[in-house]
């Protein structure tokens, strides 16, 4: 997931759960679920972020737009509830906290996630690391072992 998410998503997300924008954020969160019931935050991501430009990796690929759903059903559930829960729980309060996504690649072949307040510049953050498999500990392809063919 951090290959095609950690660019231009995390850049947008940050902006918009940036002390700036957070407030108008939160308010769009409250409305969707008003509308739809509980929210996630797959659903939320793509109704803030539209447009396929907004998910582009470094190398300026869209494709993480369209397969946002289906790698995001791949993280489990643990892991999406603990991210939900926290960013719901922020959107929901009166005043909502500006918040930090940092996407990376894990130490091992796991999904994880961490929440850190902290403070920066005289502003109360809330700083959420999503880490990814690793993709190097993922098991080698086996080689094709290859057959004689009768002369």
């Amino acid at each position: 997931m951090s290959g095609i998410y950690s660019d231009e998503f995390e850049t947008n997300m940050n902006i918009w759960t940036s002390p700036a924008n957070v407030k108008e954020t939160a308010r769009k969160f409250r409305e969707l679920e008003k509308a739809n019931g509980p929210s996630n935050f797959v659903m939320f991501a793509k109704k803030l972020m539209p447009r396929p430009a907004d998910w582009a990796d470094e190398y300026g690929s869209t494709k993480g737009y369209n397969d946002w759903e289906k790698h995001a059903a791949g993280v489990p559930q643990v892991i999406r509830e603990r991210f939900g829960s926290v960013a719901r729980e922020n959107f929901q309060s009166d005043n909502p906290l500006p918040m930090v996504l940092k996407i990376g690649i894990n130490a091992d072949a796991t999904y994880d996630v961490h929440v850190k307040n902290f403070i920066h510049e005289g502003v109360e953050y809330i700083g959420v690391v999503w880490l990814c498999p690793n993709p190097a500990l993922k098991p080698a392809a086996q080689p094709v072992q290859s057959q004689k063919v009768p002369a």
